[in-house]
């Protein structure tokens, strides 16, 4: 691939990469840190690009960014309740972006899917603290709607 061609997809990714910050930091870091194990696997602890650690396959990495986005557009509509045709969009533009992903329609589903238990927990939040609820909505569905605005823009 060359470069020129690989920019608009680095960008793409990295714009999926900063929304996955956005969902996972303000909803799902509690969730998240349950999950994790006491102690770090070996490929946790060597620094990236050690020869020990798997290099992802430029597939995996595309089907990652479908479940990443989609998962991301779960939270737009369920939690931040951003417009079905901006989601729509931002569909289509993750479609072309992640060109190398095999079963773009699959992983699609599966993100979606992954996104139940966040917005499960929102809805419990918005009942037992709707304080909290307002304050973490407040402060994730703004730069959510931003960054869906911004990589769909002139796509």
């Amino acid at each position: 691939m060359i470069l020129r061609h690989a920019a608009p997809r680095v960008r793409d990714a990295l714009i999926a990469s900063a929304f996955t910050c956005v969902f996972t930091c303000a909803f799902s870091l509690t969730a998240h840190a349950q999950k994790q194990p006491a102690e770090p696997s070996a490929a946790q602890s060597l620094p990236p690009g050690h020869p020990a650690v798997q290099q992802p396959t430029p597939q995996s990495a595309a089907a990652e960014g479908v479940r990443t986005s989609a998962n991301i557009a779960r939270g737009a509509a369920d939690i931040c309740h951003i417009d079905a045709s901006k989601i729509a969009h931002f569909k289509a533009v993750a479609r072309k972006s992640f060109t190398d992903a095999p079963d773009f329609d699959g992983e699609w589903n599966l993100g979606y899917k992954e996104a139940q238990s966040t917005v499960d927990r929102f809805a419990a939040l918005k009942t037992s603290n709707p304080q909290e609820y307002a304050q973490k909505t407040g402060e994730a569905c703004p730069a959510l709607l931003r960054g869906i605005d911004e990589s769909t823009a002139g796509k």
